[in-house]
């Protein structure tokens, strides 16, 4: 019956996922993981398991302990980043993009981002903020023009604020924005707390070494999900050299 649950509970979750946050589809990977746990207890109870050949028992046993292993070690990695807080005083923050509502303002994510900037600036009226974010599938402008939108509607003098309106991803965010930040100069990374042990790691080999991280709160209902999709991306941006 614990399988049962268990699958019952993450296709539910899954299903919440496809309604929230449906971008890029990784709420299936919650609904297949449903699956499979379901049908493990359906094996189980009705002794299908038991027929099963012993390696073949053993190797299903085996990959499903090397994955979870794979993915606490790497959660680890990512709640080892998640409250990090910069330094008073730092010369630049770089606010990552994080996608667009249809009417072009910036996303749940995206404004959790903004608002753990304003704190910081409102603190050292000497810093400058990058924003950092170019035009997405499907978005109707520029994420780093919205960004920089809501930090002036709420405040922020537009004159303390440098755009890169350029980059997709967050590896082209680190890069660009290390073009736009005078050599030398001290600088903290702004992006959500389950986002930040990945972006810090690009950073390191992509222009801004040493960059210290700022970690914005997210919604703690999509963090099971942005933990999950973050273990991926570790992987995929290692497999390329990112990090």
């Amino acid at each position: 019956m614990a399988l049962f649950a268990l699958g019952a509970a993450s296709a539910a979750y899954g299903a919440l996922m496809a309604v929230l946050y449906p971008a890029g589809g990784f709420f299936l990977v919650w609904i297949a993981l449903g699956a499979a746990l379901a049908a493990l207890g359906w094996a189980r109870r009705t002794s299908r398991w038991g027929r099963l050949a012993a390696w073949v028992r053993g190797l299903v046993v085996g990959c499903s302990a090397v994955v979870l292993l794979a993915v606490c070690a790497l959660c680890g990695l990512v709640a080892s980043a998640a409250s990090a807080t910069p330094p008073a005083g730092l010369d630049y923050l770089v606010v990552l993009g994080a996608g667009l509502q249809p009417d072009g303002t910036p996303s749940e994510a995206l404004t959790y981002r903004l608002d753990a900037a304003l704190d910081y600036l409102d603190d050292n009226p000497e810093t400058t903020c990058l924003v950092s974010g170019g035009q997405g599938a499907g978005e109707v402008r520029a994420e780093a023009d919205a960004m920089a939108e809501y930090l002036v509607g709420h405040g922020l003098d537009e004159g303390r604020l440098v755009r890169e309106d350029r980059s997709t991803t967050t590896a082209e965010n680190v890069r660009n924005s290390a073009g736009l930040v005078e050599p030398g100069a001290t600088v903290a990374i702004v992006t959500n707390d389950f986002h930040l042990y990945r972006a810090l790691r690009i950073a390191e080999r992509n222009g801004l070494a040493g960059a210290h991280g700022l970690a914005a709160p997210s919604n703690p209902l999509y963090l099971p999900q942005a933990a999950l999709r973050e273990c991926a991306a570790i992987v995929k941006d290692a497999l390329v050299g990112n990090i």
